[in-house]
């Protein structure tokens, strides 16, 4: 098509909800291509597509209304005659995930402020309808989506128990069901699961979500702690957000999380927490595929430091690998303007340690969480991020 009729529709929401809603919309009215997506940050998210001026105009104006309909709409325009030096370096045009597979089978998609609403509700929705996880994954701001596939009456009942049960331990943002998808919205999909999963029976599946790393490694480690559980992994959410994972017994995990609970909070900000009885296959495969790395500082005290700006945690850093004799292990950005550091050493050097580098970040910056374990816990050392 020659430059003057060709033109670039640009649509922006929060959250991926309203996206699909709005793309999968929007190439069922009219003959337009997708270009890519971008993901902003703090849930907002960006699809672009091509065409003919008309067509893309009628395009925006059908994604606009949908997108209104299913979420929260951010922008939408149209770009008329678009330079093409313009578009070279854009970031949509990267990664669009085009090759994924979109099938012919209806689409659900639940969409929550966390990962604990996520996995409790993806645990109703594999239990009350014939339907299989065909992803997760979070998109910024503390949201996170699942996609179910089956056929649309099955879908739709499965995101009415899903939603039912996500409400009950957090925040549903949205729910979208689509009985046939376009093929043309592959680049909005999640990752299909790694079917490495754990098959096991299980009695139950404990979830504890925290604003940031300190508050998620205090949590984790009082939960092993305190009952024969198995930390699974440590997920980054989205917005700061952190998940421990642990299985075992259904008392068991019961007593860990309630544990957990009052560790987290002494370390730093708890979010939500909740207990999964008899999770099923597919959640398990989903969400608690054991994630062991590498332990390191084993028998050596740990001492986190988080804040939300880098100059604070540059400095605290400084002063405490000055003022103490212990070492600096690593750091992790957690995101939301989170990243903790973590020290090693005695209990005495680490605690010193902690309370230089707190006065220091607290002139530089806001912080966050000084926490220190003393004896840190084995499993939690074999799991930890940073």
């Amino acid at each position: 098509m020659s430059a003057k009729h060709h033109a670039l529709g640009i649509l922006e929401t929060r959250g991926m909800t309203a996206l699909v809603a709005a793309l999968d919309a929007m190439l069922k009215t009219v003959d337009v291509r997708v270009l890519g997506r971008h993901g902003v940050g703090s849930g907002w998210l960006t699809v672009v597509i091509e065409g003919v001026v008309s067509d893309v105009e009628a395009a925006v104006r059908v994604g606009r209304s949908e997108a209104e309909n299913h979420g929260d709409l951010i922008t939408a325009d149209v770009i008329a005659g678009p330079v093409p030096g313009a578009l070279e370096s854009m970031p949509h045009r990267t990664g669009a995930g085009a090759e994924k597979p979109v099938g012919a089978q209806a689409m659900g998609i639940l969409e929550t402020r966390g990962l604990v609403p996520l996995i409790r509700g993806a645990d109703a929705m594999i239990k009350s309808a014939p339907v299989q996880i065909a992803g997760w994954t979070s998109v910024g701001g503390a949201l996170v989506h699942l996609v179910v596939r089956g056929d649309i009456s099955s879908v739709q009942t499965a995101l009415q128990a899903g939603k039912a049960c996500a409400d009950e331990v957090g925040e549903v943002y949205a729910t979208l069901a689509i009985p046939s998808p376009e093929a043309g919205i592959a680049p909005l999909l999640p990752d299909a699961p790694v079917s490495a999963g754990s098959e096991e029976v299980v009695g139950a599946l404990g979830i504890l979500e925290t604003t940031g790393y300190a508050s998620s490694v205090g949590g984790s480690d009082a939960m092993v702690k305190a009952a024969d559980v198995e930390l699974v992994r440590l997920v980054i959410a989205s917005g700061g957000r952190v998940d421990a994972l642990v299985k075992g017994a259904l008392d068991a995990v019961q007593a860990a999380v309630e544990a957990g609970v009052e560790g987290a909070r002494e370390a730093g900000e708890l979010n939500a927490s909740c207990v999964v009885s008899r999770p099923s296959s597919e959640v398990m495969a989903c969400f608690g595929g054991s994630d062991v790395r590498h332990a390191v500082g084993l028998n050596q005290a740990m001492g986190l430091i988080e804040t939300r700006s880098t100059v604070a945690l540059v400095k605290a850093v400084d002063q405490m690998l000055k003022s103490a004799d212990v070492e600096h292990e690593g750091r992790y950005k957690v995101g939301y303007f989170l990243t903790a550091s973590v020290v090693r050493g005695d209990v005495g050097a680490v605690r010193a340690a902690l309370n230089v580098g707190a006065r220091e970040a607290e002139r530089y910056g806001e912080l966050v969480s000084a926490h220190l374990i003393p004896h840190p816990f084995l499993a939690l050392e074999e799991r930890l991020i940073h």
